[in-house]
């Protein structure tokens, strides 16, 4: 007899796109305007010369600032690539997405994983469909390099880009041969050129934008160019090659800013500048640990893949004559999150059904002044690090380094005054108890929002509600998939767990005797270790929360397992930190997705 066990079943009941909308206004084709999104990847808060860059020279971005609006509290949903750009085509935190560390394998999608952006997200190429706009991905993807999880099966009509970063699918050396990127080009679903050519990208990615919006010029069209540089490994064509005083780094930042320029100048020459708004950001901020091959962020504190503010706030310029004033230079707080919702509003489309975290800024961009994102949440992975209320900013968790560095949890959290202290330099924590509370009650009501739909006939909470810990917190996870892991669409979190803590977890079961136990942990311990406990006794091996449980697919088994009939009360102890842990804080985190059983 084999019984399968499993703690969360999760039913998603997910909007199909473009179905299930609210709606907002009336349709009228002859007033929809263009958009365009150009984000860049990397791109520090400091790299323009219009955000006081001294030897990067941006001219034609500078010259998009002088005639639009320029905003210097600008954030992203995210501080890597691919759960940033999940938040900006689909208005959400990527936490309810799946796309984030902690859910999906890696702290982005890679060549290996087998999922992507879930198709019951709607995007804004699926939102203006509505208006039955022409809508072109050209550049970087990130979001699932499979068919199903291309551009074309998120809105997109057309597709022209890299499928993932720009360092991925390396060759390395051998035989005398020079190591390579085998990254591919694509158009729509084809592999057109394997490995890439990236000193050209840039070049081709305009190339294929303006071929675009002239194809298009009697139509509405959402253009959506990702570049996939400063990320590195850096690539300029020959025109640009060693024209910067600031070296390669600076090189690949002009050809960019030559991109914008042609774009702009395109959309002058057909007659299109006051119809069509256009935005430049980046994806995160800059990658400091590559030195003269990274970015800066300014005068903001580190960089890219931390909830500092230098991983965060990034450059944005919006420009759309005749309706965003000239010259601004907006302070206001506004975010990635906010261009669905106001892509929806100037094309006067339906939202989707689901829970927006964005919210509608056009009257911010048409110079009202108005005040939005209080609060903001600093997702580091599917944990809020930091939380954004007014100019103040209290930090829960910090992470220094990127990709990997020490989880340094703070109670009381960091307490920053945005306004005086854009640097996060001066703790505040001890003066302002009050504001610390009122932060906290943000955080801990927006954290309640981060769940998953359940169907009736699933306890899932119930279960939840049985569930103890002996120290950290509890919560149940969305991870949508359309492959069921081990039938679950859900996992438990136990979160800011430290050595000596307990997990406590009810089984029920119809038949007493031996079982060969099987275990499913996400991630076990974050280099912690952890051991197993049933009905009161230890058993199987230890958990090593590197060597096991990292990848989401190594199952532990437990053999010979006395369970009886009735409740068996399974334990999980966090015992410690393994060798590979020196440097590391005593909080730890423990996803588990199920167990199976088979007697």
């Amino acid at each position: 007899m084999i019984e399968r066990i499993f703690f969360f079943f999760v039913s998603l009941i997910g909007v199909s796109a473009g179905i299930d909308l609210h709606a907002t206004g009336t349709f009228d084709n002859n007033s929809s305007p263009n958009v365009i999104i150009i984000f860049t990847d990397d791109l520090g808060y400091g790299d323009l010369s219009c955000y006081g860059h001294p030897t990067i020279r941006t001219p034609r971005l500078d010259k998009m600032a002088d005639e639009g609006m320029r905003f210097t509290q600008f954030y992203v949903a995210a501080p890597v690539c691919t759960p940033s750009r999940a938040g900006l085509l689909t208005g959400r935190y990527p936490v309810r997405t799946g796309l984030v560390q902690g859910i999906m394998k890696g702290r982005v999608l890679f060549p290996n994983n087998d999922n992507g952006l879930p198709h019951e997200e709607v995007t804004i190429a699926e939102v203006l469909k509505q208006r039955d706009y022409t809508t072109k991905a050209v550049g970087k993807w990130h979001l699932g390099h499979l068919p199903e999880y291309l551009p074309m099966a998120q809105g997109f009509d057309g597709y022209y880009g890299i499928p993932y970063s720009n360092d991925m699918d390396y060759v390395p050396a051998k035989d005398g041969k020079q190591g390579y990127w085998n990254v591919p080009l694509m158009r729509n679903e084809e592999i057109i050129e394997r490995p890439a050519d990236q000193h050209t990208l840039t070049e081709r990615y305009t190339e294929e934008a303006v071929k675009f919006i002239r194809e298009n010029k009697d139509r509405p069209f959402f253009l959506y160019l990702a570049h996939s540089m400063p990320h590195i490994p850096l690539f300029a064509s020959k025109d640009f090659e060693g024209i910067s005083r600031r070296g390669l780094y600076g090189d690949v930042l002009e050809e960019i800013d030559w991109s914008a320029g042609e774009v702009l100048k395109t959309l002058e020459e057909l007659g299109l500048d006051e119809n069509t708004l256009v935005i430049f950001t980046s994806d995160n901020g800059p990658w400091l640990v590559q030195k003269e091959n990274g970015g800066s962020a300014g005068l903001l504190r580190e960089g890219k893949g931390t909830s500092w503010e230098g991983g965060h706030r990034v450059p944005m310029i919006a420009r759309w004559p005749e309706h965003i004033p000239e010259g601004v230079v907006n302070e206001n707080v506004a975010t990635t999150l906010d261009l669905l919702p106001t892509i929806a509003s100037l094309a006067d489309v339906s939202l989707p059904e689901k829970l927006l975290d964005g919210e509608n800024i056009l009257p911010l961009l048409k110079g009202n002044k108005v005040s939005s994102h209080d609060p903001f949440m600093f997702y580091r992975g599917n944990l809020v690090f930091a939380v954004r209320m007014g100019k103040w900013k209290a930090h829960y968790i910090t992470q220094t380094s990127y990709p990997s560095g020490p989880l340094n949890y703070h109670n009381p959290p960091l307490l920053y005054d945005l306004e005086h202290d854009p640097s996060e330099k001066i703790n505040l924590a001890k003066g302002h108890p009050e504001i610390i509370e009122k932060i906290t009650a943000l955080k801990e009501a927006h954290e309640k929002t981060v769940r998953t739909i359940r169907t009736p006939e699933i306890e899932a909470e119930n279960l939840m509600d049985k569930s103890m810990v002996t120290g950290g917190r509890l919560r149940i996870q969305e991870m949508p998939s359309k492959k069921k892991q081990w039938g679950n669409n859900a996992q438990l979190w136990w979160v800011e767990a430290r050595p000596g803590d307990r997990l406590n977890l009810p089984l029920e079961l119809k038949q007493s005797g031996s079982y060969e136990l099987i275990g499913f942990f996400t991630r076990a311990g974050d280099y912690g270790i952890i051991r197993l406990h049933v009905n009161g006794k230890p058993v199987g091996p230890l958990v090593d929360g590197y060597n096991n449980g990292i990848e989401p697919t190594g199952p532990v088994k437990f053999d010979n397992v006395e369970l009886k009939k009735g409740i068996n009360k399974l334990v999980i102890e966090l015992i410690g930190k393994d060798s590979r842990s020196a440097g590391y804080s005593d909080g730890y985190l423990v996803g588990i997705d199920g167990f199976t059983l088979k007697k």
